[in-house]
């Protein structure tokens, strides 16, 4: 009985001890994200037939909390947005799609980050074409992965009004999954 008592007791404090040294991680680590550790990836319809796409290049700087000044910035490439498919992937940079002689670059901006029982709630400002406007994700926390999935609304970003602006062709939500290992 008294070894079962002495082997619960250093289980639970094998446990706290794992549980604070991922919490001092977490509070103290920046973490660094692009396409080498992460994927950053769109889906939608057009003509109803689902397309899926992937920005090859992009960066976000995350710190989370406990920190005490918590904050995710991020960029991507407009440009290197890829479905696989070519007609696809010519159109998305042209001036009615993504606009990327104009706008070459996405941003996000968290005003605010609070914890979550399974990660993170995160609130900020997208930047798409020029336009920047509020958004709100669960930035999820699995292990050592982190994950957000969310909608953007093509249309509000203006983001192919000339071609489809009732969203007859194209999805008007455009989702949106960012992966980090």
């Amino acid at each position: 009985m008294i070894k079962r008592k002495h082997y619960l007791k250093l289980a639970v404090t094998g446990a706290c001890l794992l549980l604070l040294q991922s919490i001092s991680f977490y509070a103290n680590a920046q973490i660094k994200a692009s396409q080498s550790n992460g994927e950053l990836t769109f889906a939608g319809e057009h003509a109803g037939m689902s397309f899926d796409g992937v920005f090859e290049k992009w960066q976000a700087t995350l710190v989370l909390p406990p920190s005490a000044q918590p904050s995710i910035e991020a960029s991507f490439d407009l440009g290197s947005a890829k479905t696989g498919d070519s007609t696809y992937d010519s159109t998305l940079p042209e001036g009615d799609w993504f606009d990327v002689e104009n706008h070459p670059t996405g941003t996000f901006a968290s005003d605010s980050i609070t914890v979550t029982s399974g990660g993170y709630k995160v609130s900020g400002e997208l930047s798409l074409r020029g336009k920047t406007l509020p958004i709100d994700f669960i930035l999820k926390r699995n292990g050592d992965t982190l994950s957000a999935e969310f909608a953007i609304d093509r249309i509000d970003y203006a983001i192919g009004l000339d071609s489809d602006p009732d969203a007859e062709w194209v999805s008007r939500d455009i989702a949106m999954t960012l992966k980090i290992k």
